[in-house]
């Protein structure tokens, strides 16, 4: 058995408790978080970015994931772990080992209320018995672990944003005084939370005294500021506070640079340590507004809240002209790289070694002559044969394949540019590629063109959409374990909501929305495929209606297509697309 496992379990002995929930997020909720914070790495050795392992005190341990990442946790934890795909619902399961009488211990920084009230209104989880502990258990085996780095704080200019902070800032104002319908949350205290009963019914109509905001994506939007504190996403890892008097209180967790001090004084901004957060929390008067993501121990410090939705994350969401001419900008600048890259790889492949490894590290490169470049936008994925089955793989040394012989290569990456983000997945045939892998491919790209030339009304949501996807590939029985397409923020994170394209997606496509296109097919131990572009979405020329305009600038490979499986319809989007696609000769 894995050591920091039994450390674990000791450390549970002495708590009292039956089972420990480990989660792939931080206290930041993000999807991706830094080293020192990535305590499922940590005690499992999983990487990917969305995994919970349910840690047994005497009998089995459970690890859920989705599809995206079932083949690498397969891969990548011991036999430690029975290991389910997220058809088991992770809050069910938890919520059920309480119905069992068995104690759970829970970080409360990390559960979000939303998690909360599910497991215990839906669920009928037993409060009584969930433990909270005020300092993670991981954390109190963790020998030698890292603490964070000196912030890098810097303005996102209002050239690349294309509004300023003072007035996203007067728009949350505006958002506090409107009148807001919700559920009140009083101070009727039940088990371990003071302020937030399991059974809030009671409603509310009026306006907040504040928000608070703990999603660093949102408040880094806000306020027109990025930071290095993740790898790959531009954000400053951080809390805020709007009032509804206009002062914004911002949570650091080291102080800026005179040069930022002054540009936050000058909007309003007023600076303070992150480990003040928890008693300016304690001092606001109510209600205060809070959304569904924020965490049990921020809403167990507020006397008076009210949930209602972030107030950035449509705005976010909804990109400006100036965003979206940013964004057309960073898919040129994207697409120039992508082709010197293809270019170089073409010429390479038998003269040197070049593995996938390798193709990261160039990609980077390539990236990096660009001008305004600033990070990928996410690890790399480049897999080769049987790796590109695994649906979010990242190569290792131990798995680092050399691309050799025959066989698909997928590669899927991005980039960070002041303008914009970027991702694009192309799949490529190394050698002479397979009647079958021609066939599948096929199948992809005429689900892939259905969605990028749809037209469809408003109202339209993303679960409308993603049948289309799916539609050939399912009438051979088959189908790929993932979303059809994410959201993508601007200069932010490559995965940004609440916009999807997905069975479960049930928020409304909207004109200024920046959204990937990705359907794929996947045979294991065998080979992968992915197709993906992203697009903005803008009225159409019929009243009414919405379609997409595709940003990335990379050809599509056509030896890889059955032409015979194709309509005209498909075959002239494809050759117009690639036609528009051609950025350098």
């Amino acid at each position: 058995m894995n050591k920091k496992i039994e450390l674990l379990k000791e450390e549970m002995d002495k708590c009292g408790i039956d089972y420990y929930i480990v989660s792939s997020r931080d206290e930041f909720q993000g999807e991706y978080v830094p080293e020192y914070n990535n305590r499922l790495k940590y005690l499992t050795g999983f990487t990917g970015s969305n995994g919970t392992a349910i840690i047994s005190k005497k009998g089995k341990n459970y690890f859920l994931t989705d599809g995206r990442y079932l083949l690498q946790a397969k891969q990548q934890l011991e036999d430690d772990f029975i290991i389910e795909q997220n058809q088991v619902d992770r809050l069910g399961f938890i919520a059920n080992l309480t119905q069992q009488n068995k104690k759970v211990g829970l970080d409360p920084k990390i559960l979000t209320i939303m998690e909360y009230s599910r497991m215990v209104m839906v669920y009928n989880a037993i409060a009584e018995n969930f433990t909270f502990f005020d300092k993670n258990l991981v954390d109190q085996i963790w020998d030698n672990k890292k603490t964070k780095q000196e912030s890098e704080i810097f303005i996102h200019n209002i050239k690349y944003s294309g509004k300023s902070a003072k007035d996203k800032i007067s728009d949350v104002v505006s958002f506090l005084k409107k009148e807001k319908a919700g559920s009140y949350i009083n101070n009727r205290s039940q088990s371990y939370f003071k302020n937030f009963p399991l059974n809030a019914h009671d409603y509310y109509t009026g306006s907040g005294k504040a928000v608070i905001l703990t999603d660093p994506h949102s408040i880094c939007w806000l306020l027109n500021i990025r930071g290095k504190d993740l790898q790959y996403t531009p954000i400053v890892l951080c809390y805020g506070i709007i009032h509804d008097d206009g002062r914004v209180f911002l949570f650091l967790s080291d102080k800026p640079d005179i040069e930022i001090e002054k540009y936050l004084n000058e909007n309003n901004i007023e600076i303070f340590d992150i480990k003040n957060f928890q008693s300016q929390l304690q001092k606001l008067l109510g209600p205060v507004f809070i959304n569904h993501k924020t965490s049990v121990w921020v809403a167990n410090n507020i006397k008076e809240s009210l949930v209602v939705e972030d107030p950035c994350v449509l705005p976010k969401a909804i990109k400006n002209d100036t965003e979206i001419k940013g964004a057309i900008n960073a898919h040129i600048k994207d697409g120039v790289a992508l082709q010197e890259f293809f270019i170089w790889l073409e010429k390479n492949l038998e003269k040197e070694k070049i593995t996938e490894l390798s193709i990261e590290r160039k990609l980077y490169e390539f990236r990096k002559q660009q001008k305004n470049f600033f990070s990928s936008s996410f690890p790399a994925i480049v897999g080769f044969q049987s790796n590109g089955a695994i649906i979010h793989y990242k190569a290792t040394k131990e798995s680092n394949q050399k691309i050799k012989g025959r066989g698909l290569l997928l590669i899927d990456s991005g980039g960070q540019y002041f303008e914009g983000t970027t991702d694009v997945t192309r799949t490529i045939a190394i050698g002479k590629p397979t009647e079958e892998e021609i066939h599948n491919f096929t199948l992809v790209l005429k689900g892939h063109i259905k969605v990028a030339s749809s037209v469809f009304p408003e109202g339209t949501t993303g679960a409308d959409l993603d049948v289309f996807a799916r539609e050939d590939l399912k009438k051979e029985n088959k189908d790929f374990a993932h979303g059809t397409g994410h959201g993508v923020g601007s200069f932010l994170s490559v995965h940004e909501g609440p916009q999807s394209i997905s069975l479960l997606s049930r928020t409304q496509l909207l004109p200024g929305m920046i959204i990937s296109i990705e359907p794929g097919f996947y045979k294991e131990g065998e080979y992968g495929i992915r197709i993906e572009n992203l697009a903005y979405i803008q009225n159409a020329q019929k009243k009414g209606y919405l379609e997409f305009v595709i940003l990335t600038k990379v050809p599509i490979s056509e030896n890889l297509i059955d032409f015979s499986l194709l309509s005209d319809r498909e075959i002239k989007w494809l050759k117009e697309y690639n036609k528009s696609s051609i950025m350098i000769s």
